[in-house]
């Protein structure tokens, strides 16, 4: 099976506080011990990664194909090989379908691709010894539903074309309007959209996520449903299971975990 684990990841700070040490967020700490157990149990042999943060090409999906990554974040530090196979592949079938794809490159050949925080705190967490090569892509909001599922059914082709077990990380926070004194203030439909994707994630029916209102998600201030509409399109392809983990918020913004099996 090309894709044998999935998972949305949170990426919020508070995560990388000391395991021996209090926590804003006790459910996710519990969450992510038992998302790593999954994922290593799922034995990987590379790990694709979406993010909202990284590099946004106007209407397309970008996607590093640069030989390193590396990535820092106040004491963390993140350096991985790019398994530019994959990466390439990806993006070869998500063109087939009619996905809007940019190539990253560096121009001084030897330069990593820069990673953001929604790759290297999931990748801190999940594979603390940076053993795993990665392929990492970012949509941005403008790529239509449909070639964003279509992005993750391209993941699938090309991992079986790669002969990859793929591990992808959906990282995603979700509403960002939860507080009057948070960076975007207060908007009531971030808790909105949090219930319907928690909900939608316990019945594992992603597919209700197509009903949602373009308006809505905007107000909802989430930066998650792009991403979760690519594991949308690797769920119609591979019969991951969803399990739901855990839902907090960290002063004004939300954060779900969930693990897909076989």
């Amino acid at each position: 099976m090309p894709i044998v684990y999935a998972c949305i990841s949170p990426h919020g700070g508070n995560m990388l506080l000391p395991l021996d040490g209090p926590t804003p967020l006790p459910q996710t700490r519990i969450a992510m011990q038992k998302m790593r157990r999954d994922f290593e149990a799922a034995r990987p042999d590379t790990i694709a990664i979406l993010t909202p943060h990284g590099i946004v090409m106007e209407d397309s999906i970008s996607i590093g194909v640069t030989a390193m990554g590396a990535g820092e974040l106040d004491d963390l530090s993140v350096t991985a090989h790019i398994d530019r196979d994959l990466a390439s592949a990806w993006a070869y079938h998500a063109s087939e379908l009619g996905v809007p794809v940019t190539p990253l490159v560096m121009q001084d050949p030897e330069a990593p691709l820069p990673l953001d925080w929604g790759v290297t705190i999931p990748l801190a967490l999940l594979d603390p010894n940076q053993r795993l090569p990665i392929a990492v892509a970012c949509p941005s909001t403008g790529v239509s539903r449909d070639q964003l599922i279509a992005w993750g059914d391209a993941l699938v082709t090309a991992s079986e074309d790669q002969d990859r077990r793929v591990a992808l990380i959906v990282s995603a926070d979700q509403g960002h309007g939860h507080a009057a004194d948070g960076r975007y203030g207060f908007a009531p439909e971030s808790a909105q959209y949090d219930r319907a994707m928690a909900d939608a994630v316990r019945a594992d029916d992603l597919s209700r996520l197509l009903e949602w209102d373009d308006a809505w998600i905007g107000a909802a201030l989430a930066d998650s449903y792009w991403q979760t509409l690519s594991l949308l399109g690797v769920q119609r392809r591979v019969p991951l299971k969803s399990r739901f983990l855990s839902y907090e918020v960290d002063h004004y913004f939300g954060l779900l975990c969930a693990s897909y099996t076989l």
